[in-house]
């Protein structure tokens, strides 16, 4: 076996199909399913259960994911040391995002990262709060941003600033939601996201503080689109206090007064990464970009 199959292993794991993987990985989908295969035959054991769906870990795939990780780790601290050693900062960073990169001042982290380590090559995913912390606790991300609450987490983490979120209405719903107050405004359809996405945790912690299951009508990661399904009268939800202040949106959305929902913004590593002195690159670059 070679570090090639174990990453391809660990990756398609993590994503749940042999699509995601490659493209985060950059590799096509038949060498990917290759990699898997060789591993399969050399080991003896099936790895994956295929499905409609996709891909997931047998219990022999189970156990060997787990070494692999490990495998993984140690090859990239090797690396890391080497560099190190020969007074370099390079190699590659696996960076998990969310939302949009302004608001994120990704192109202020880029600028510097490119001055401060030229020799390190960044690769970012969009995906949610949720997906970024399980790749890094598998190894699949080396950081990422992060929303919502991060409190008893096993994570090195910057706050990068904090957040309000607020229940946002359609403005032709104002009469209905007015009377009714919070209670009645729960009793309304709302829009929620994927379970790993931060504004789903937090619409449910709301929504368990009253004693309630939260149930969406719709869900959609898309946070610009959740705007807009709110301003078309398609149901409530939270929202980041500062999508509001994008142009036109004040017009179709309201918020309900006298409840706000804080939470943080966040760049966070494992704990014992395996790349330290990438990750130290990479945490000064996102602090200039917040004091930018």
């Amino acid at each position: 076996m070679d570090i090639h199959q174990l990453k391809s292993l660990v990756t398609i794991a993590r994503c749940g199909t042999v699509a995601r993987a490659a493209e985060l990985l950059h590799l096509s989908q038949p060498a990917l399913s290759a990699h898997i295969k060789q591993l399969e035959e050399e080991l003896r054991v099936r790895l994956f259960d295929r499905h409609a769906k996709g891909m997931q870990l047998t219990a022999a795939g189970e156990a060997v994911f787990g070494h692999a990780k490990r495998a993984l780790h140690a090859v990239d601290a090797i690396r890391d040391e080497a560099n190190t050693l020969n007074g370099e900062v390079a190699g590659e960073l696996v960076i998990g995002t969310v939302d949009d990169p302004a608001f994120l001042r990704l192109p202020a982290f880029l600028r510097h990262m490119r001055e401060a380590a030229p020799h390190v090559v960044l690769s970012l995913v969009q995906t949610t709060s949720g997906a970024v912390l399980k790749n890094i606790e598998d190894g699949v991300f080396d950081a990422g941003f992060v929303e919502g609450n991060l409190d008893g987490m096993a994570l090195d983490a910057i706050l990068l600033r904090r957040a309000e979120f607020v229940v946002g209405y359609p403005a032709a719903w104002q009469d209905r939601v007015e009377a009714g107050g919070l209670a009645g405004a729960l009793a309304l359809p709302w829009i929620g996201t994927s379970d790993d996405c931060s504004f789903f945790r937090l619409t449910t912690a709301l929504f368990a503080n009253h004693g309630l299951p939260f149930a969406p009508a719709i869900r959609t990661d898309d946070e610009s689109l959740l705007l807009e399904l709110v301003g078309q009268e398609a149901g409530l939800s939270l929202i980041r206090r500062d999508l509001l202040e994008k142009p036109g949106a004040a017009d179709a959305v309201r918020t309900l007064d006298g409840l706000t929902v804080h939470a943080g913004v966040h760049f966070a590593s494992a704990v014992d990464p395996a790349k330290p002195s990438l990750l130290r690159a990479a945490r000064r670059a996102v602090q200039r970009a917040w004091q930018d």
